[in-house]
């Protein structure tokens, strides 16, 4: 089934922006909102403690970091990162992570300015909107 899925894959994305403005638009900070698995099942978030950075260069090189969000409107971050290669293979956006552990790729299914979809080698899906602090008055 995860292979028939990879092979639909690309006709589902043929309306695809260019590498650029996804690039672009993956850039910055994002909290996940739900979690598709393979069966179909969703778990929906309405808020997380965790935001994901992603900052990406023009030429396709860049990093993925955890961060975490605190009362002042700053985020409080880790050392750790994970690298990223942005791959385009097959007619596919794909995003190559990689730590000294571990390497593996999500494909890019959209990438607008308020919504991120990122789908892992397992076939689960991840869809992210763009983080907004919280007005705290």
């Amino acid at each position: 089934m995860k292979y028939l899925f990879f092979l639909v894959l690309p006709f589902l994305l043929a309306c695809s922006q260019s590498k650029d403005q996804k690039i672009s638009n993956i850039n910055g900070y994002w909290e996940i909102a739900e979690i598709e698995n393979e069966a179909g099942e969703v778990k929906a978030f309405t808020i997380s403690q965790n935001i994901d950075f992603f900052e990406i260069n023009p030429n396709g090189k860049g990093i993925r970091k955890k961060v975490q969000p605190n009362a002042l409107g700053e985020f409080v971050t880790s050392n750790s990162s994970e690298n990223i290669d942005v791959i385009e293979e097959d007619g596919l956006f794909k995003l190559q992570y990689s730590t000294a552990l571990d390497t593996w790729i999500e494909i890019v299914k959209k990438a607008t300015k308020e919504e991120l979809v990122l789908i892992n080698e397992a076939g689960i899906i991840y869809t992210y909107r763009k983080y907004k602090p919280l007005a705290l008055e």
